[in-house]
């Protein structure tokens, strides 16, 4: 690399952004801010390098706005006054409005040296000096995860060798937030190194969360202040400055060594969002020739302490709670992982609840903590600073496998999500039981239809297994449906009344019921002559029974009654008014 190459990203255009009408092109960091260049959404190489960009962007958002607050709130007066939905609102419409953001722009003239990919000194989320004792490197795929393999499949000449500047950075701001774990190169200079072995400390910080990214439809710059939360710009308890919480470019340069001031252990203890969104799990040095980067070094950076026990500053994913690590009085949470399977199901606690509500309680199994952008626009809207019912969200996870040593998939679904379900008050607590009682009939009545399948497959002359198979059918084809009915729910969310909210419930659960008992007359018509006989099946010693598909059927509608309680009482009601 020549001493006077630079490719500064504040400049060079890197960020693969689509306009309104679908089409892709590059920005640099400094476009997006001064709207030199329509960035609509973030949409480059994969899901997760899009939010790992897109939370780069929200840490430059953060500090240039918790600079100049703190500039702002410097008198006791200034900081009585100030009120955060104002704050939240006029910097909402001034980004939709112009399409640019003053404030970062001048910010960024102060961090301008630490930007440049290339620099010999300083160059951007890299160690120039970093290492290993053989002088050894890898190759440029060690930058992309195995999920991306394809990403080189069908590249040709030097493209599958190599990367360009651009790519480069891209897939360095992926590797520091998603790296998986395992045996790394051994950086000299680092302590921690054994044999010339960077030993396992786990993944990227942002792989270990349920990536929660609220969509602002008039563009990235508008995306970045929905997903603000107050103590990401301002000391919440002081109303003043945020000095802790510094990014990567804020700080002194990384060696090769863990952070100053972490325990050799446990690691340097995250300050806060900005901190955590550009957190430097590894320690890396890109290895160019003219101008493409051929391969690099990748060693151990900074490690999460205690596996991210307690570590609650990121405002973009759920926590679970972890009773076994809990102690009296010390609760214990973890942020927590999008399932890629049967997603909002899973999710769904996970993104409203809240303490108070059913099902928890403040010992053993106390509830999760939800997204904290999601509890922000909440409050926004019951304060009305924020004017829409539903707004669109992107859950986006990385799965690892094997000790988290690989990365097996990464994940991203988009849903829309009403901010009344989120609300605190009483209507929000009605409407968000509302939701949590629909998934569980959901659960119910999926249940159910695996039981029959499994009861349909002994009748027909195998062995009973509970039907998997049909129930992962059944989730997936409600999946869109529920979207569909909570969006439903959260709209004109001032006249969601106990009664609408109970008509709703019925109009889902009448759903559920007609799709569980059309899968099974399906699965019925294919089950053949011998299910629709049925055979004698043994209860115990002394006595049988027959099970056949007819018998099945009237038994699945019989729990059905149960499992959604509001068809049985309909349909018991339009019975009794037949009958009199």
């Amino acid at each position: 690399m020549s001493e006077n190459q630079r490719f500064n990203l504040l400049d060079e255009p890197w960020i693969l952004c689509m306009d309104e009408s679908g089409v892709q092109h590059a920005l640099s960091i400094r476009n997006i801010f001064s709207g030199q260049g329509e960035a609509h959404r973030v949409v480059g190489d994969s899901p997760t390098q899009d939010y790992a960009i897109i939370r780069l962007l929200m840490a430059i958002f953060w500090r240039a706005h918790a600079h100049e607050l703190a500039h702002r709130l410097d008198s006791r007066r200034a900081r009585e006054d100030f009120t955060w939905g104002e704050w939240f609102a006029s910097t909402r419409a001034h980004v939709v409005e112009t399409g640019r953001d003053d404030v970062v722009l001048e910010y960024l003239k102060s961090v301008e040296d630490r930007f440049d990919l290339l620099s010999p000194t300083l160059p951007f989320m890299q160690v120039s000096n970093l290492r290993t004792a053989k002088g050894e490197y890898k190759p440029v795929t060690a930058l992309v995860p195995e999920a991306a393999g394809d990403f080189f499949t069908m590249r040709t000449g030097r493209g599958r060798g190599s990367l360009s500047l651009a790519e480069a950075a891209r897939w360095l701001v992926h590797l520091q937030a998603y790296d998986f774990s395992g045996i790394k190169s051994g950086a000299v200079g680092d302590a921690r190194v054994k044999g010339g072995k960077g030993y396992p400390i786990g993944t990227g910080w942002t792989g270990r969360t349920g990536g929660t990214l609220v969509l602002g439809s008039n563009g990235v710059l508008e995306t970045i202040v929905l997903n603000t939360v107050p103590k990401a710009v301002v000391d919440t308890k002081s109303r003043g400055a945020v000095t802790g919480d510094k990014p990567v470019w804020e700080r002194a340069a990384d060696t090769a060594s863990q952070r100053l001031g972490g325990d050799e252990k446990l690691g340097v203890v995250p300050a806060g969002a900005s901190d955590l969104a550009t957190w430097q799990a590894r320690r890396v040095r890109l290895v160019v020739e003219q101008d493409r980067v051929i391969g690099a070094v990748v060693c151990n950076g900074d490690r999460i302490p205690d596996a991210g026990k307690n570590v609650m500053d990121d405002p973009h994913t759920p926590y679970r709670y972890s009773p076994n690590q809990s102690k009296a009085g010390k609760p214990a949470y973890y942020a927590r992982p999008y399932d890629p399977t049967r997603t909002v199901w899973r999710a769904l606690d996970a993104l409203i609840a809240v303490e108070g509500d059913s099902g928890f309680d403040d010992k053993k199994n106390m509830p999760p903590k939800r997204p904290s952008n999601l509890s922000n626009l909440a409050t926004l809207r019951m304060d009305e600073y924020v004017g829409e019912d539903v707004f669109d969200v992107v859950l986006i996870s990385m799965e690892y496998g094997s000790n988290e040593s690989l990365v097996a998939s990464t994940f991203s679904a988009t849903i829309g999500m009403p901010l009344l379900v989120l609300r605190s008050d009483d209507t929000g607590r009605l409407a968000r039981q509302a939701v949590r009682d629909a998934a569980e009939c959901t659960r119910a009545a999926a249940t159910s239809l695996g039981w029959f399948a499994g009861q349909l497959h002994e009748a027909a002359g195998g062995e009973y297994a509970f039907g998997a198979v049909e129930t992962d059918r059944f989730y997936a084809q409600m999946e869109p449906h529920f979207l569909n009915w909570i969006v439903e729910l959260g709209s004109n969310s001032g006249s969601k009344t106990g009664e609408a909210l109970s008509a709703l419930q019925l109009v889902w659960q009448r759903r559920l019921r007609h799709a569980v008992l059309e899968i099974a007359k399906e699965l019925i018509r294919g089950a053949g002559h011998k299910a629709v006989v049925g055979r004698e099946v043994k209860t115990d010693e002394d006595s049988t029974r027959l099970v056949s598909a007819g018998s099945l059927f009237r038994q699945l509608e019989h729990r059905l009654g149960k499992d959604l309680p509001l068809t049985h009482k309909s349909h018991k009601e339009v019975h009794d008014d037949t009958t009199n």
